[in-house]
């Protein structure tokens, strides 16, 4: 994915854009209803056509749309805001683009305010007369269209406030958008780049601004090195942070100035951390969702139990992903990176949850084991050494927290079947 349609993939997913578009559009038809009325015959009589297109029909027609329409799209926004605001609260307020940036949500939305418009420069054109019977006649078309689409909008819009909200959907949302960062990033953890090297020695070119690095480009940043004979070295990750002195890559060759800018602007650094590149940030919500329902004010372990099994779900199938192993020659490879371990991927995603779970129902201190345990067994190279050091420090916080000595020896034996790699996790009977 290329930095500019990374840019516009955040412009587009902003709740105005799609509604601004859809806007534009209705005007241009109401325009183009207008200006087609030279595609009929000069003289067309009303009775010459199967059906009656008076201006007034059509006037009310388009008065009873804009009028309802206008009161719709109030309502949706205002009930969208309320489920973003519910979204934040049940579940982590870094989740929210997930559902404000819904496709489904800003197309619905969008409808009901392109309908307002449409009806409104509708209404205004036929009170002025500059409709022909030609003219009017592809309005009315256009109208009937648009009320078509109006009912589908209502129809999804009923289905998309039943599911905005929910704890389930929202994990939904980002298993899917951590699994998409995950496929960018590789099975082999390079993002289609060559293995580099630990310390590099060439031009050093510095981030110059102080955030978290969402995204840089290997594409042109390959172009770049082919086009200049330099082969570049990536130090950073989507997701680091860094300030202005961060080193962001090395460069191997000649370069002046403006080589080293061109390859500065390839890396996209902002506020905060995004999902679209950053398999790490998805990790980090779904233990924020876990961390809140295990906080005493929502006391809810099944959802914790849930969150880790998505968790173990989206690392266990990134280790089984065979499609790197087929390609042998990576797409991109004058440009080095230093391959993001599983080890690490690991530590996000069940780190965070360790500290609340350790202290939590034995149900979800029994679930985390039993997710770090199905990945060990899963990708023993990957995450067993990883996941038994993780296990290990998770088992003395647990003992630090004073649980009940039947639950600690218990999770003992499942710690214990994880070190030795022999122990197969009871079934369970918790939610998740």
């Amino acid at each position: 994915m290329n930095g500019y349609w990374f840019l516009f993939r955040r412009f587009s997913r902003a709740l105005w854009f799609l509604p601004a578009l859809f806007c534009a559009s209705a005007v241009l038809v109401v325009i183009l209803a207008y200006l087609s009325a030279s595609l009929f015959p000069e003289g067309l009589e009303e009775s010459a056509i199967p059906i009656t297109v008076s201006a007034d029909a059509l006037r009310n027609i388009l008065g009873i749309v804009a009028s309802s329409m206008l009161a719709v799209a109030v309502f949706a926004l205002s009930t969208l805001v309320n489920l973003l605001t519910s979204a934040a609260q049940t579940g982590s307020p870094r989740a929210v683009p997930l559902f404000s940036g819904n496709r489904a949500a800003r197309t619905t939305i969008s409808v009901f305010i392109g309908a307002f418009l449409f009806s409104i420069i509708g209404i205004i054109g036929l009170s002025s007369g500059i409709y022909t019977l030609g003219g009017r006649l592809i309005l009315f078309i256009a109208t009937v269209f648009v009320v078509f689409a109006v009912v589908w909008a209502l129809i999804r819009w009923v289905r998309e406030i039943s599911v905005v909200g929910r704890v389930v959907e929202m994990t939904s949302r980002l298993e899917a958008a951590t699994r998409q960062a995950l496929d960018r990033l590789g099975r082999d953890g390079l993002y289609g780049c060559s293995a580099g090297e630990r310390s590099p020695i060439g031009h050093e070119v510095a981030a110059g601004s102080v955030g978290f690095v969402q995204h840089f480009d290997p594409h042109a940043l390959q172009d770049l090195a082919e086009d200049k004979g330099l082969v570049i070295h990536v130090r950073v990750r989507p997701g680091d942070y860094v300030d202005h002195t961060a080193i962001i890559a090395v460069v191997v060759g000649e370069a002046d100035e403006a080589v080293l800018k061109a390859i500065r602007g390839d890396f996209i650094i902002g506020e905060e951390r995004t999902f679209d590149s950053d398999p790490g940030f998805g990790f980090l919500v779904l233990a924020d969702v876990a961390r809140r329902a295990l906080s005493p004010g929502v006391n809810d372990p099944s959802t914790a139990n849930h969150v880790l099994t998505v968790q173990t779900r989206l690392l266990a199938n990134w280790a089984l992903d065979e499609k790197d192993e087929e390609r042998k020659d990576p797409p991109y490879p004058r440009i080095r990176f230093m391959p993001v371990s599983p080890e690490r991927l690991l530590d996000e995603a069940f780190r965070p949850i360790s500290y609340e779970a350790a202290s939590a129902a034995p149900d979800v201190q029994e679930a985390l084991l039993r997710g770090l345990a199905s990945l060990a067994r899963i990708s023993p190279d990957a995450f067993s050494n990883a996941a038994a050091s993780l296990a290990e420090d998770f088992m003395a916080r647990a003992a630090s927290e004073g649980s009940h000595e039947p639950d600690i020896v218990a999770l003992r034996k499942l710690a214990a079947g994880l070190t030795e790699g022999t122990e197969r996790p009871r079934p369970s009977t918790s939610s998740g």
